[in-house]
């Protein structure tokens, strides 16, 4: 898929993985709508991108609102017409032992890590589906592919959005939407930053950023399905 002119929804996309997505895929001439619950933040990564003369909107969404999603939407309709790529990038850890997570812990992981990628993803897919063209990437997670002490909650919601990526990849195949499942190990990302890990040893962003832009621009002829990328020197 030529990037040129597509419109390209970001959740999550103030910092980290998101951001750095955003400014690659406009750098590549998509225009790119940054959404995060803070909107000065995402008036900030888009004002970076307006700046460098590319095409950004920002506006706040709490991904686990359907109201604010569908407000995302038609604002991007009214703009810009139909999203052609979703990437369900929004996520939150809170890492501890089982028995110590709360209630409302555990639910802000489900709803923030999980349960939006299917509200997001039940938004635009209608719209996809009948045009039989778009393409959504859900960031999964390591931590969705094996487990980790001390994260059962973040285990349990990227493990379910990996099983969640893989049913919609079945359901939608036929219609000509593509699905991906990108899978990244430690990035150096604000997730971190009350940790003792070393993250000069961590994925940069930026290099997460490249690998949505390779998925992306894959011919039509292929799918990258699962993308798995860790550290250099393995994990940590």
């Amino acid at each position: 898929m030529k990037l040129r002119n597509k419109v390209v929804w970001i959740t999550g996309s103030s910092r980290g993985i998101g951001k750095a997505a955003a400014l690659a895929l406009a750098a590549k001439g998509a225009r790119v709508v940054i959404s995060a619950r803070r909107e000065e933040d995402a008036a900030e990564v888009a004002g970076e991108i307006n700046s460098n003369g590319d095409a950004a909107i920002a506006v706040r969404c709490d991904v686990r609102d359907t109201a604010e999603i569908s407000k995302v939407v038609h604002q991007t309709q009214e703009l810009w017409g139909e999203i052609d790529i979703l990437i369900n990038n929004a996520g939150v850890g809170i890492f501890k032992k089982i028995v110590d997570t709360t209630a409302d812990e555990w639910e802000q992981m489900m709803q923030t890590n999980l349960t939006s990628a299917f509200l997001c993803t039940r938004t635009v897919l209608p719209g996809m589906i009948a045009r039989a063209s778009g393409h959504i990437i859900n960031v999964v997670s390591v931590a969705g592919i094996q487990p980790y002490d001390q994260c059962g909650g973040y285990c349990a919601s990227k493990y379910g959005l990996l099983g969640f990526t893989e049913v919609l990849r079945m359901e939608t195949r036929k219609f000509g939407v593509r699905v991906t499942a990108l899978i990244p190990g430690a990035t150096d990302t604000d997730i971190w930053a009350a940790s003792n890990f070393d993250r000069s040893l961590m994925i940069k962003p930026e290099a997460v950023a490249d690998a949505i832009i390779s998925i992306c621009e894959m011919d039509n002829s292929a799918l990258v399905e699962t993308l798995v990328i860790r550290p250099r020197s393995g994990d940590l």
